[in-house]
């Protein structure tokens, strides 16, 4: 079976996480899902136990736990820099640093490479 190849996606606009720090999250722990997020569809304030909150996918907690493991880390980026794609979602996309730092990045500073 042949592997795909990951998509490059070159970086359009710099970006600077907004958020630090970061909320991880692993599947079952608890969780408190609050607003939308008013700019961008199908993410939710999500808070932990111990009051650390940040921007996760809208139906992630379930019954007051996670569903799956997911982390709201955002990448700090130059235009002009190359990313690979990891996931798609809601707008959003997370990639991966050519020295393997995963984060998220707003899909309106990405463009094919």
């Amino acid at each position: 079976m042949a592997r795909s190849t990951p998509e490059r996606l070159r970086v359009t606009a710099a970006y600077a996480a907004t958020y630090t720090p970061a909320l991880g999250v692993a599947r079952g722990e608890a969780l408190t899902s609050h607003h939308a997020d008013p700019d961008n569809a199908g993410w939710r304030w999500t808070t932990n136990a111990g009051g650390l909150g940040g921007w996760l996918p809208e139906g992630l907690v379930q019954d007051g736990c996670a569903t799956e493991d997911c982390d709201s880390t955002e990448l700090t980026v130059a235009a002009g820099e190359f990313v690979t794609l990891v996931r798609r979602l809601n707008g959003w996309s997370l990639c991966e640093t050519a020295t393997g730092t995963r984060g998220w990045l707003p899909d309106s500073h990405l463009a094919p490479a």
